[in-house]
């Protein structure tokens, strides 16, 4: 299901980027996208399954989903640091509001992270069939 997450953060969040005045923000706008991004990240970071029994989650969260887990935020980190990279290359040339770049960087960084999580899980249950 991770893959499909990270499709959904980057069309939502891209959708958003493109939608949005961003000189007119309402607090319903932030706290929409907030709200968004922060549930999207403590479900990247806990491994998801709140609503799961203990042992459900013990064993949907085992060693290899962990591992593959802590390499997609590795690579999180990496599209993180290459879209600071670009809005700051960028932004001489096209003047990008805070709000927006902050908005291009967390929904890449979210996007990328979710779609490199469920590709490893993806290639481990392939591996294991």
């Amino acid at each position: 299901m991770a893959p499909f997450m990270g499709l959904l953060v980057l069309v939502v969040q891209q959708g958003t980027l493109f939608a949005w005045d961003w000189g007119d923000d309402s607090l319903l706008q932030i706290a929409v996208w907030l709200g968004f991004a922060v549930v999207m990240l403590a479900l990247l970071l806990t491994g998801g399954g709140w609503f799961l029994s203990k042992r459900a989650r013990e064993l949907a969260n085992d060693e290899v989903t962990r591992a593959n887990r802590q390499a997609a935020i590795q690579i999180g980190f990496v599209v993180a640091m290459v879209m600071c990279f670009l809005v700051w290359a960028i932004s001489p040339f096209e003047p990008l509001h805070a709000q927006r770049a902050a908005n291009l960087i967390a929904s890449m960084t979210l996007g990328c992270t979710f779609v490199a999580f469920g590709m490893a899980e993806l290639r481990t249950n392939a591996g294991g069939a």
